[in-house]
């Protein structure tokens, strides 16, 4: 009997969340930066990401959507791929700037305290090295899917310098308002709720409402889509199994019977010239012509109207395709799907998804800063420092120079009229 489960089913049934216990480190270092003294353990458990198997909720549950979004995003290729190329376009190179009058010892010494950080910031010890890149390739990994991303900063236990960041299971926070009206954020674990109000704690949502800091996924307006083009694909593929490709098809007009020939020598010699028939055709190689009576009969068997079958499937998976990369903000060409658009139309395209990287990656550079003025503060090194991403290409290096040139030009014509003055001039330059 064919199974009768619908997709949707079959997709909750593979989710839930992991077992008791079943936490590889269920608890993870504290670093309170207030003044206490910290830690050596809290009842906080890490990010973990474990093997559904079965859930009771429906999907407007927050944890249970997060957990949704996780296997959407690791089992259905055109989602995997949209936040693989978002994650990949945020983490662009980027890197570390002392800014401001500062000696060069001090500079030198700030660069190494950071250099030391990189080499320790990425809570995997498995890891090795993983430093900022494989922090920040989490960081976006997580906000894209879980709509959210939270964290911990540990201390060495000299305190004097950061330990790590520690990822937070997203679908464990919950929100609650406090005396004052405004939300605080807790975790649940246990049937309890730990309070996160703590300076090591970070907390960044993605297209947060108001009265709604719980942030919104990537995923979370394709998946009704995403069902249907699941659906479309498995349809397709049952339907191409059961039509095949053509046949040949070969009918043998059987002999006619002689006269006084007795019906059981007749039908030995039909089924004897039948099988003789068939052992020339099968022995047939691929540049070999069948040679026959004029009783037998060759024709190609296949489904009448393939080709225009499968170009109704391709419009209606086309559409599907295109409407899941909208839900989630992107152009076909930039995950392979090539429509035939120009070149000028597709740098359009990335021009605008560009813009909407350096939104997201100005709060990733906050968040750097954040970790390398405490690291910097606890190293007794006071300098201020900035984090930029280089979302340069090369394709577009002679227009920008010429933009470039342009601007330097008119700025300097400014200057020369009395316009502006030289300290104008070198900050709308970039010289300060």
């Amino acid at each position: 009997m064919p199974d009768q489960t619908s997709w949707w089913q079959r997709v909750l049934a593979r989710i839930a969340p992991p077992p008791e216990n079943s936490l590889a480190r269920p608890e993870v270092r504290s670093a309170l930066l207030n003044g206490l003294k910290p830690k050596t353990r809290s009842q906080r458990p890490e990010y973990h990401q474990g093997d559904w198997m079965f859930a009771t909720g429906a999907p407007g549950n927050r944890p249970f959507a997060i957990r949704l979004h996780r296997f959407l995003r690791d089992h259905i290729p055109i989602l995997k791929s949209v936040v693989w190329t978002w994650t990949r376009l945020a983490v662009s190179p980027h890197r570390f700037e002392i800014v401001g009058d500062v000696d060069a010892g001090t500079r030198e010494r700030a660069e190494a305290v950071l250099d030391a950080l990189d080499r320790r910031i990425y809570p995997e010890r498995v890891v090795r090295f993983g430093g900022f890149d494989a922090l920040l390739i989490q960081f976006f990994n997580t906000l894209f899917t879980d709509g959210a991303v939270a964290g911990e900063l540990s201390l060495l236990p000299s305190r004097k310098g950061l330990d790590r960041f520690d990822f937070i299971d997203t679908a464990s926070l919950d929100f609650k308002p406090d005396t004052t009206g405004h939300w605080r954020l807790e975790q649940i674990h246990d049937d309890r709720r730990i309070n996160l109000d703590s300076a090591a704690i970070f907390y960044l949502p993605l297209d947060a409402d108001a009265g709604r800091p719980a942030g919104k996924s990537l995923l979370g307006a394709v998946g009704f889509v995403s069902r249907i083009e699941q659906e479309l694909v498995r349809d397709m593929q049952r339907a191409m199994s059961n039509a095949g490709y053509h046949r040949l098809h070969v009918s043998i007009r059987p002999p006619a019977q002689a006269p006084g020939e007795l019906d059981d020598d007749y039908t030995a010699r039909a089924n004897s010239y039948f099988d003789a028939t068939t052992r020339a055709l099968r022995d047939l190689d691929v540049d070999d012509n069948p040679i026959t009576w004029d009783d037998v009969d060759i024709e190609h068997v296949g489904p009448s109207g393939q080709i225009s079958g499968s170009r109704n499937w391709y419009l209606n998976h086309r559409a599907m395709i295109e409407d899941v990369i909208a839900g989630c903000h992107l152009a076909p060409f930039m995950l392979g799907y090539s429509y035939g658009t120009t070149q000028t139309w597709a740098r359009f395209k990335y021009e605008m998804v560009g813009r909407q990287i350096a939104t997201l990656q100005r709060a990733a550079s906050r968040f750097c800063e954040w970790i390398a003025g405490i690291e910097l503060a606890l190293a007794g090194v006071d300098v201020p420092v900035r984090h930029t991403f280089d979302n340069r290409l090369e394709f577009d290096r002679r227009e920008r120079f010429e933009a470039d040139r342009a601007e330097m030009e008119l700025v300097l014509r400014q200057m020369e009229a009395g316009l502006v003055n030289v300290e104008d001039a070198k900050r709308r330059l970039g010289l300060n």
